[in-house]
């Protein structure tokens, strides 16, 4: 059997080109069916790098987002969340140089210290801003090391030099009045930080705050400890890991205690609504969701297209060797084995345009498992209307097929 497909395959040159263009023609589109398909997708997959979701703590009316009492229980809390990412908090305290009598506070309190946990937490700061390197700047932020890095001017003004070990005396802003933040208290002792590193004058440069001395997120929430107190921050930011389960996000940020902004609500310094900037990233997703919902939709189509065109090239080629189905029933073949060496001499010629066409499309192809695809569906399709095609030319009689060539 296989050495008379072969026969007929080598006899048949001009009609079988066609066949295996016609295959490869049909890669090609399937390709380029299934690649728009996956190109979605992968946008799709790939927005929340493209159209991340920033998110920030306000108070309850969304009129504040800085200078708030956000509790360490929610900074915490967010950093276990799976759906945070790019978490960013600080908190400021007023500082003065060693350790001065609580009356002369007003005189030597003059420095404003910022706790971060990374360069974005500040402000608009950016690390060429720093002598750090930017590793080096993201190892110490990241820490709870005792060390600072120091405004160049202050540094200057102050007589520092990097290596010096300086005292601070800190107050902090008393959280347990919501409606105001004014009143100092004196955190009750004395710290000791090394500087490190120098940071360029931001007044004037960037909408960062004044900050005359930064010291790690994580070292000024021991400092707060160190001395008894319920650190809280002053700010806090950061992003959506999942865009794609957003609901999964908000319920966990609701658990957590954060609420949706109430326009409505009296102005207060506590911080515990969030702000969501999901508009655009949902924007987005919508119409990629969309467009690969509408792609998808067409699969039916698309096999039914491939079935009639499998059905038509084999129903033309049967019909041009109907004298040869013939021919082959006189010498006392059956129906089913005689029109299965026609299908299977079609499919032969079919996968071989299967080849050529992922030959061609493997260079630009980088998912093995579309071009997989793309030949299951090409193959099965066909398969099914070539078979109907052929099984239908089977279906008459010696006699009738006589009748139709004479």
């Amino acid at each position: 059997m296989f050495s008379y497909i072969i026969c007929s395959i080598k006899r048949r040159k001009a009609a079988n080109l066609v066949t295996v263009g016609i295959s490869v023609m049909l890669v090609l589109l399937l390709n380029l069916y299934f690649g728009s398909i996956r190109s979605y997708q992968t946008q799709l997959s790939d927005l929340s790098e493209n159209v991340p979701i920033f998110c920030q703590i306000t108070n309850l009316n969304g009129t504040m987002g800085n200078e708030l009492f956000i509790s360490e229980q929610i900074v915490e809390a967010l950093e276990q969340s799976a759906y945070v990412k790019d978490l960013s908090y600080m908190t400021v305290v007023m500082a003065g140089e060693g350790d001065f009598k609580e009356m002369e506070y007003s005189k030597y309190l003059n420095l404003y210290v910022v706790g971060a946990n990374d360069v974005e937490a500040v402000g608009e700061m950016t690390a060429d801003m720093f002598s750090l390197d930017e590793q080096s700047l993201d190892e110490l932020l990241a820490s709870d090391r005792m060390e600072c890095i120091v405004n160049e001017e202050v540094l200057k003004k102050r007589g520092w030099e990097i290596g010096d070990r300086i005292t601070l005396k800190c107050y902090y802003y008393d959280p347990a009045s919501e409606f105001q933040k004014i009143q100092l208290h004196s955190m009750g002792g004395t710290a000791e930080v090394t500087i490190v590193g120098t940071m360029k004058e931001t007044e004037g440069k960037t909408n960062a705050i004044q900050t005359d001395i930064i010291i790690p997120g994580r070292a000024s929430r021991n400092l707060f400890a160190q001395f008894g107190l319920k650190f809280f921050a002053d700010t806090v930011t950061f992003h959506v890991n999942n865009p794609l389960d957003l609901n999964g996000f908000k319920e966990e940020m609701q658990d957590i205690g954060l609420m949706e902004i109430v326009p409505e609500a009296e102005s207060s310094y506590t911080g515990y609504a969030l702000v969501v900037r999901d508009a655009d990233f949902i924007a987005s997703a919508t119409h990629l969701r969309h467009s690969t919902e509408l792609m998808q939709s067409f699969l039916p189509v698309v096999c039914i297209l491939v079935l009639l065109i499998g059905y038509v090239v084999s129903y033309l080629s049967g019909n041009s060797r109907r004298e040869e189905f013939t021919l082959m029933r006189l010498q006392g073949a059956k129906k089913l084995p005689a029109a299965f060496l026609f299908l299977a001499e079609q499919m032969i010629l079919v996968l071989i345009g299967n080849v050529a066409g992922d030959v061609l499309v493997l260079p630009a192809s980088s998912s093995l498992s579309g071009i997989l695809a793309v030949n299951g569906v090409l193959l099965t399709a066909y398969l099914i209307g070539a078979a109907a095609a052929y099984g239908r030319m089977s279906m008459g009689s010696v006699v009738y097929l006589l009748s139709v060539q004479q």
